[in-house]
C-alpha cells in the first residue's frame, strides 16, 4: 500500500465500514466502558469528531499555506499525549454530553467530509505542509494518521463489546507499514512515553510470523528509544505474536503483562523486563 492513491482508497474504505458498524451499534452500548480508560463507547466517537474537525481546519489551512499553529495548540513538534490526555479526556466527554443524541449524526457528517477532503487531494496539494501538534506533516499524510485513528479507535469501542476483537485483517499490512515509517521518520515519539534515563539499553526483540512478518529490535534507553529492521546481538527480551498483537503492543491498546497472561504474547527472556515494555509504549 505505497501510493497514496491505495492507501486514500483502504483509508475510505475502512472508514465507511466503521461508520456501518456505528450505525449498527445499539443505544446500550453507547454507554459501555471503552478500552481507553476515561472514555465510554460515546467518547471515543466524540473524540473522532473532534479531531475529524481538526484534521478538516488543518489540512484546509495548509493548503491555503498557513501552517502555524491554531489558537490554543502548541508548537508544532512540541506536543505529546503526556502533555494534553487529561484536557482532552474531559473535552471529548463535554463534546459526547454536548451533542447527545445527535451524536452519531454529527460523527457521520463530519467523517464523510474529511474522507472526501483527504481522498480529494491532487499530487500538488498532497505535499503542502500542515500542522500538526507531533510535527509539520503534508497534507497526504493525514490519510495514513486517520486511517491509523480509525483503526485503533474501532479496537477501543469492539473490544468492549465483542469477545475476542481483533483490529480489522484488512488493515494490518498498512498498520506495520505505518509504525515502520512512523520510527524512520521519528513520528512514533506520540506513542512513546519517556522515562529516566536507563542505566543500560533494553533491546527488545520481536519475531512476528503471520499474517503480516515482522521481524526487528527496538532499543529502549529510558527516555529515547530507536528501532532497528536488522536485529543484531543478542535481545533481553524476544516477544513473538500475531501481528494485530504487535500493532496494539506499539500503540499501548494492550499492556504485556496482559497479552502474555492471555496467552497472545510468547516471551523469551527477562519476564519483568518484558512487562515493563509497556510503560514506555502507552499511545493514546
Amino acid at each position: 500500500m505505497e501510493s497514496f492513491e491505495e492507501r486514500a482508497k483502504l483509508y475510505k474504505s475502512e472508514s465507511e465500514s466503521f461508520q456501518e458498524y456505528l450505525k449498527g451499534l445499539p443505544e446500550e452500548a453507547w454507554g459501555r466502558q471503552s478500552a481507553c480508560d476515561e472514555w465510554l463507547v460515546g467518547d471515543v466517537v466524540a473524540h473522532l469528531v473532534g479531531n475529524s474537525e481538526f484534521y478538516a481546519g488543518t489540512v484546509a489551512r495548509g493548503l491555503q499555506g498557513e501552517s502555524s499553529p491554531p489558537e490554543g495548540r502548541p508548537e508544532a513538534g512540541m506536543g505529546h499525549p503526556s502533555i494534553s490526555a487529561a484536557a482532552l479526556a474531559e473535552s471529548s466527554i463535554a463534546a459526547r454530553e454536548r451533542l447527545g443524541d445527535k451524536l452519531l449524526e454529527t460523527y457521520l457528517e463530519k467523517d464523510n467530509f474529511l474522507i472526501d477532503l483527504l481522498t480529494g487531494l491532487g499530487p500538488d496539494d498532497q505535499v503542502k505542509p500542515c500542522y500538526h501538534p507531533g510535527s509539520i506533516v503534508p497534507a497526504g499524510n493525514f490519510v495514513d494518521l486517520r486511517f491509523k485513528e480509525i483503526m485503533l479507535h474501532q479496537w477501543d469501542i469492539r473490544s468492549a463489546i465483542e469477545d475476542n476483537a481483533t483490529l480489522s485483517p484488512a488493515s494490518l499490512a498498512s498498520m506495520v507499514i505505518l509504525i515502520q515509517q512512523s520510527f524512520a521518520s521519528g513520528s512514533l515519539r506520540w506513542a512513546f512515553w519517556a522515562g529516566p534515563p536507563l542505566e543500560r539499553p533494553v533491546r527488545y526483540r520481536f519475531e512476528v510470523k503471520s499474517p503480516v512478518p515482522v521481524t526487528a529490535d527496538i532499543v529502549v534507553e529510558g527516555d529515547k528509544f530507536r528501532y532497528e529492521e536488522a536485529p543484531q546481538g543478542t535481545a533481553d527480551v524476544t516477544f513473538r505474536c500475531h501481528t494485530h498483537i504487535f500493532a496494539l503492543l506499539m500503540y499501548g491498546r494492550m499492556q504485556a503483562a496482559e497479552a502474555m497472561a492471555a496467552g497472545h504474547l510468547a516471551v523469551d527472556g527477562d519476564s519483568k523486563l518484558a512487562e515493563q515494555f509497556s510503560q514506555w509504549f502507552k499511545g493514546i
